[in-house]
C-alpha cells in the first residue's frame, strides 16, 4: 500500500510509540465499534492472527497497518494517540450502515448459539436437523456471513422458531411461527383454518 508524503510526515510520530501502545489502541477501537478480531481483521485486510499479536505487542506496528486502519473506519490524524470515537462518530461516519450490518451479524450469530445450546445440539447435530451444511453454520457462528432467510426458513420447519426472531430478534415471534409449516398445515386442514379464523374474530370483536 503507498502512503502519500504527507501522510509518512504525520505517521513519525506514531512509529516512535511502543508497539504495545498502538496495539492497546487497536484493541480499544475494536471494542468500541462492537467487533471480534475476526471482523475487525476482514474489514482492514490482515490475518486474524496478525491482528491479535499486533493488540498484545508482539508485532511490529507498521505506517501502512495504521493508515490502512484510519482509512478503513474514517479516523483522523489524532488516531491512535486519541483513542476515543468522536460522540458524532456514528452520525458522520459514512460506513455506519456497515457497522450496523456487522453488529445485526453478530446478534444473529448469537440467538443462533444461544438457539444451539438451547436444543443442546452440536453442531454437527443442528447441521443435520435443518439441513444445512456445517460450513455454513460455522460461517454464522464465526461472523464470515450472514444468516440468509432461506437459511432461517429451514431452521423454523425444523425447530419450530421462528425466522423473525432468528433474523431480527423479535420475541414475540419465536416460539410457534406463522410460517411456511403452519401455512402448509392450514391449507391441508379446513377445521384448523376456522378455528383461527373464529379465535381472530373474536379478538376482534
Amino acid at each position: 500500500m503507498n502512503i502519500s508524503e504527507e501522510s509518512k510526515q504525520k505517521l513519525q510520530g506514531v512509529e516512535a510509540k511502543p508497539n504495545i501502545d498502538i496495539g492497546k489502541a487497536i484493541a480499544t477501537l475494536r471494542q468500541n465499534l462492537l467487533l471480534s478480531i475476526s471482523e475487525f481483521s476482514m474489514r482492514i485486510g490482515y490475518s486474524r492472527v496478525h491482528l491479535s499479536r499486533v493488540e498484545a505487542g508482539e508485532r511490529k506496528v507498521t505506517p501502512e497497518m495504521i493508515e490502512t486502519v484510519r482509512k478503513a473506519f474514517h479516523l483522523d490524524a489524532s488516531w491512535p494517540d486519541s483513542v476515543d470515537l468522536p460522540s458524532s462518530y456514528y452520525d458522520v461516519d459514512p460506513s455506519v450502515t456497515d457497522l450496523k450490518m456487522l453488529s445485526s451479524i453478530q446478534a444473529t450469530k448469537e440467538r443462533l448459539s444461544a438457539l444451539r445450546k438451547e436444543l443442546k445440539l452440536n453442531q454437527k447435530e443442528f447441521a443435520k436437523l435443518t439441513g444445512i451444511s456445517v460450513a455454513n453454520i460455522e460461517d454464522v457462528v464465526y461472523g464470515r456471513r450472514k444468516l440468509t432467510l432461506r437459511m432461517a426458513q429451514r431452521i423454523e420447519d425444523a425447530c419450530g422458531i421462528g425466522t423473525e426472531w432468528l433474523l431480527h430478534g423479535d420475541e414475540d415471534a419465536k416460539y410457534h411461527p406463522c410460517g411456511q409449516r403452519m401455512t402448509s398445515f392450514l391449507k391441508k386442514n379446513p377445521e384448523a383454518r376456522k378455528l383461527v379464523w373464529e379465535m381472530m374474530e373474536r379478538e376482534d370483536d
